[in-house]
């Protein structure tokens, strides 16, 4: 598996799959990153990372048709 435009948009469609399936509430709230109006500004890393995990869960239409389209063109392609 060489260093491809193809396998680089592989591997973040898999990141973007597992951001997707983090559960708000059992998961992210253990890290405090469920909220994003909680106005921590003390760590602006923390507030950029939550907000991204928000703004995912409407990429999801998009995501489910990246990812049928990936799985028919490898059994196209057969790589």
């Amino acid at each position: 598996m060489g260093l491809s435009l193809w396998n680089l948009l592989k591997a973040s469609l898999l990141l973007a799959n597992a951001a997707m399936i983090l559960n708000r509430k059992r998961f992210l709230a253990q890290y405090g990153l469920d909220d994003i109006t909680n106005g921590d500004t003390s760590n602006p890393l923390k507030v950029q990372l939550t907000g991204m995990l928000h703004a995912m869960q409407y990429l999801k239409v998009p995501v489910i048709a990246l990812n049928a389209f990936t799985i028919v063109f490898e059994i196209i392609l057969g790589s």
